[in-house]
C-alpha cells in the first residue's frame, strides 16, 4: 500500500478516532484491529518518526517496520533494510566497532549495527543474509591487520548467528559456519560447539566433525580450542583453560568417537610440528606463549583422560609428550609452572580462600581485595556466606565496605531465592539499600510465583509488594523495566492493574533523559584504592516491546493509547509496531467471494 503523506495521516486519524466507539476491551477481535489498519498504523508511524536521525534508533525502527511489512509490502520492507544496512555500514566505516566505557579501564561491547541488520534479514531472506556477510567479511579482511582491538569480532558473530538459525534455517546455519571455517580457529568455536550442544547435538557433532578436517593443520595452540567438547569439559585443555569456561549443557555427554579423532589430531600435529624447522623457527605472536608451553600443557591434561578412557593410545601419547619436551626450554618450563601455581589458586576451592584471607589477617598483610575477592569468585553456599559476613566489618574503605555489603546482601538473597527460600530471600532483600536492585529481587521472586499457575493469589500478593517497593525507588531505567515486567505479571491475574503499571512504567520512562530502556543489564562498580570490580545485574527479560505486544493481544484499544502517550518518538514507534504486529498477526482473512456464473 503506497500513499501521501497528507492521505496516510487523514486514513490515521480517521481510523484511531474510531477507537473508542468500540467495547471497553477491544482485543485482537476488534474490527478495526486488521490487517490493513495495522498496515496503515506501521506506515503512518514510521513517517512521523523520520525526524529520529540517530543511526542506532534508526535503524531498529527501519528493521522493525520492514519486519512487519515483509508479508504485506515486499518492496517497501526491502527499501528499509536497504536504507537500516546502509546506514549501519557507513556508521561502522565512521567510527568502527562501539563501546561503552566504565571504571578503571572497564567497558562494555555495543551491538555492531551491521550484525543487527543481518541478523533480521536472516529470518526473512537467507540469500540476502549470505550476500551481507560475504560484504562483511570482505571489509574485514582487508581491516583485521591494522585492527588493535576485537580482531576476530566478525567471526564470532556470524558464528553466534549460525548457532542461533541452526534450528529454523540449518541451511543458512552450516553455509556460515562452513564459511567461518576457511579462517583460522578462534576460541568462538569453544562457546559455539557448547551452546549447539544444547538442543542440537547432532547438528553439533556433525559440525565437529568438519571442524577437526578443516582445522588439522592448525598449530597445536589453537587445536586446543577444540579439546573441550569431545571430553565434554567445561574448559579447554592446556596452558588457557582458565582463560575459556562454559556451563556444560547438560544433553552434552563425552563421545568416545570424537575424543580418539581429536587426541590423534593432536598427536599427529605435534609430531608435523617437531619435524618442521620453519614452524620451530617461528616468531611467537604477541601476547602468546611458544608453541611448546602449549603442547606440554595441553598433554599433561590430556594425560589422565587417556589412561582412563584409551589406554590403547600411551604409547602415541608418549611419544608426543618426548617430541613436545624436546622443543620446551628453561624458560618454557618456567611459564608452564607459574601458569600451574596460578590456575591452582583459580582452581582453589572456598575453604583454600579462606585460608589466605585469614593468614593474611593474621600477618597483616589483608587487603580490601582479598575480601572482595572472596565474596566474587565462585558460587557459594549459604554457609559459606556466613563465613563472608564476618569478615565485611574488615573491609578498610567506608566506601568500597557500604558497596561490598549491598552486594553481598543481592547476592545471598539470589542464592535463597533460586533454592526458593522465599522468607530468606525477602529478608536479605530489605538489608539491600538500593531499591532498583531490591525491586530486581522482588521481581525475581515473582517469576517464580508465576510458573505455578494454580496459586494466582500467591503471585497477586507478591507483584502488588513489589509494585509498592518499585514505585518508591528513584527513577532509573531499572525501574522502567521492573513496571514493565510488572505489567506482563499483572497480565495473568489483573488486566486493569497490568495497564495501570504499564501508564507508571510509561510515566518513568518520559521522565528520564535517553534512556536505553532496551538495555538487557546494567553495572554497579566498586572501587577501591588499587583496584576496580564492576558488577553486572540483568534486567527483567520484559522490555518496552515485550510488553506492548503482550497486552495488546487482549486491550488493542488501551495498548495503543498508551504506546501513543510515550514522548520519544523512537520508543512510541517500536510501540506502535508491537501493537499493529498483533492485529495482522492474529486478524482474520477476509471470507472469499464465490464467482458468479
Amino acid at each position: 500500500m503506497h500513499m501521501n503523506r497528507r492521505t496516510l495521516s487523514a486514513v490515521l486519524t480517521l481510523l484511531i478516532a474510531s477507537i473508542p466507539s468500540l467495547a471497553q476491551v477491544a482485543g485482537i477481535d476488534s474490527p478495526v484491529c486488521n490487517a490493513k489498519f495495522a498496515e496503515i498504523l506501521v506506515e503512518g508511524q514510521v513517517m512521523e518518526s523520520k525526524s529520529v536521525v540517530e543511526p542506532v534508533k534508526r535503524i531498529k525502527i527501519l528493521i522493525r517496520a520492514a519486519e512487519f511489512l515483509w508479508k504485506h509490502d515486499p518492496p517497501t520492507a526491502r527499501a528499509y533494510l536497504a536504507e537500516a544496512w546502509k546506514i549501519a555500514n557507513d556508521r561502522f566505516k565512521e567510527i568502527g566497532f562501539e563501546k561503552k566505557d566504565h571504571a578503571r579501564g572497564t567497558y562494555q561491547q555495543l551491538p555492531d549495527q551491521r550484525m543487527e541488520v543481518i541478523r533480521s534479514i536472516a529470518k526473512l531472506d537467507s540469500e540476502w543474509a549470505k550476500k551481507l556477510s560475504e560484504q562483511m567479511l570482505a571489509d574485514y579482511d582487508k581491516s583485521k591487520a591494522e585492527r588493535k582491538g576485537d580482531e576476530t569480532r566478525e567471526l564470532g558473530e556470524l558464528l553466534r548467528l549460525a548457532q542461533a538459525s541452526a534450528k529454523s534455517n540449518p541451511e543458512l546455519s552450516r553455509y556460515l559456519f562452513r564459511r567461518v571455517m576457511k579462517y583460522p580457529l578462534y576460541n568462538h568455536w569453544f562457546f559455539n560447539f557448547h551452546r549447539l550442544a544444547t538442543d542440537q547435538i547432532p547438528f553439533a557433532d556433525s559440525l565437529y566433525a568438519e571442524a577437526l578436517t578443516a582445522y588439522a593443520k592448525e598449530s597445536p595452540r589453537r587445536m586446543l580450542y577444540l579439546s573441550a567438547y569431545p571430553f565434554a569439559s567445561e574448559r579447554i585443555m592446556g596452558y588457557e583453560k582458565f582463560n575459556l569456561g562454559s556451563g556444560k549443557p547438560e544433553t552434552l555427554a563425552p563421545n568416545p568417537t570424537f575424543e580418539r579423532r581429536f587426541l590423534n589430531m593432536f598427536f599427529d600435529r605435534i609430531a608435523q610440528f617437531a619435524a618442521s624447522e620453519e614452524e620451530m623457527n617461528k616468531p611467537v605472536e604477541k601476547y602468546d606463549v611458544p608453541e611448546a608451553v602449549y603442547m606440554v600443557s595441553g598433554l599433561r591434561d590430556i594425560e589422565p583422560l587417556v589412561i582412563e578412557r584409551h589406554p590403547d593410545l600411551l604409547n602415541r601419547l608418549g611419544i608426543a609428550k618426548s617430541q613436545a619436551a624436546s622443543l620446551l626450554t628453561d624458560a618454557g618450563r618456567k611459564q608452564i609452572d607459574e601458569k600451574e601455581k596460578y590456575n591452582q589458586k583459580l582452581g582453589g576451592t572456598f575453604d583454600d580462600r579462606l585460608a589466605d584471607v585469614k593468614k593474611a589477617d593474621g600477618e597483616g598483610k589483608l587487603t580490601d581485595y582479598m575480601i572482595l575477592n572472596l565474596l566474587t569468585w565462585g558460587e557459594k553456599t549459604e554457609e559459606q556466606f556466613e563465613e563472608v559476613e564476618s569478615w565485611l566489618a574488615k573491609v578498610k574503605d567506608e566506601k568500597v565496605r557500604r558497596e561490598l555489603t549491598e552486594y553481598f546482601w543481592y547476592l545471598r538473597s539470589k542464592l535463597a531465592i533460586n533454592e526458593k527460600r522465599f522468607e530468606d530471600a525477602e529478608k536479605y532483600a530489605l538489608k539491600v539499600p538500593s531499591m532498583d536492585l531490591r525491586a530486581l529481587l522482588g521481581f525475581d521472586i515473582a517469576t517464580i510465583h508465576a510458573k505455578n499457575e494454580t496459586d494466582t493469589s500467591a503471585l497477586f500478593d507478591t507483584l502488588n509488594r513489589l509494585s509498592k517497593l518499585a514505585r518508591t525507588a528513584d527513577n532509573s531505567v531499572a525501574k522502567a523495566q521492573v513496571l514493565l515486567g510488572l505489567a506482563n505479571m499483572y497480565e495473568r491475574v489483573n488486566h486493569s492493574v497490568a495497564l495501570d503499571e504499564l501508564g507508571e512504567a510509561i510515566r518513568v520512562t518520559n521522565g528520564l533523559k535517553d534512556p536505553d530502556i532496551f538495555a538487557s543489564s546494567f553495572y554497579r562498580s566498586i572501587q577501591g584504592k588499587d583496584f576496580g570490580f564492576m558488577a553486572g545485574f540483568s534486567t527483567p527479560g520484559y522490555d518496552l516491546e515485550k510488553t506492548f505486544e503482550e497486552l495488546s493481544k487482549r486491550d488493542f484499544e488501551m495498548s495503543l493509547t498508551n504506546a501513543k502517550t510515550l514522548d520519544d518518538k523512537y520508543f512510541r514507534t517500536i510501540a506502535v509496531i508491537a501493537v499493529a504486529n498483533n492485529c495482522a498477526k492474529n486478524s482474520k482473512p477476509a471470507p472469499k467471494v464465490k464467482a458468479k456464473n
